[in-house]
């Protein structure tokens, strides 16, 4: 609906395309990856068009927000094609780009992450650390500076609207 009124109002033309950008790579850190495997049943999959569970809202897959004082994300079955999407959406404008997955590593597992809500400093001593230490000490992961492929929006055209 959105997009309809900027079309109608402003004669926005746009369209999307791949570019090759500056992005952060998640790879295993040197110690090896500490992702605990997700258990077969641990989790029910969520199915967006499908039927709700009989049992109510269950323990579902995939990653969800702990509140808290730092910022948390507690996950079961989650695969690593599913937390760097996450990670990239909670802080590409913060950090200035997107995260993708070069882990290369397949299957699904259960996670806890906790970090400081600021992405670029280290917190004072007992505070939780950034976003690049956490993923180093709880899930054995690291971001690396690479370029790679992003989808951008381009702007084809905009006018002025006139008065109303």
């Amino acid at each position: 609906m959105l997009q309809a009124l900027l079309q109608e109002r402003f004669r926005l033309g746009v369209h999307r395309e791949t570019r090759q950008l500056p992005v952060y790579q998640l790879v295993v850190g040197k110690g090896g990856a500490k992702l605990q495997p997700s258990k077969e049943g641990s989790c029910t999959p969520y199915l967006v068009n499908g039927p709700p569970p009989r049992s109510g809202p269950g323990n579902f897959c995939g990653l969800h927000a702990v509140s808290g004082l730092s910022r948390a994300l507690e996950g079961k079955g989650v695969t690593l094609a599913m937390l760097a999407p996450s990670l990239s959406r909670t802080y590409t404008a913060a950090l200035g780009r997107n995260i993708i997955d070069g882990t290369g590593l397949s299957g699904a597992f259960d996670v806890h992450l906790e970090w400081a809500s600021d992405p670029m400093t280290e917190p004072t001593p007992g505070a939780a650390p950034s976003i690049f230490t956490a993923l180093l000490e709880q899930l054995g992961l690291k971001l690396e500076s690479a370029k790679g492929p992003v989808e951008v929006l381009v702007i084809e055209h905009v006018e002025k609207p006139s008065a109303n």
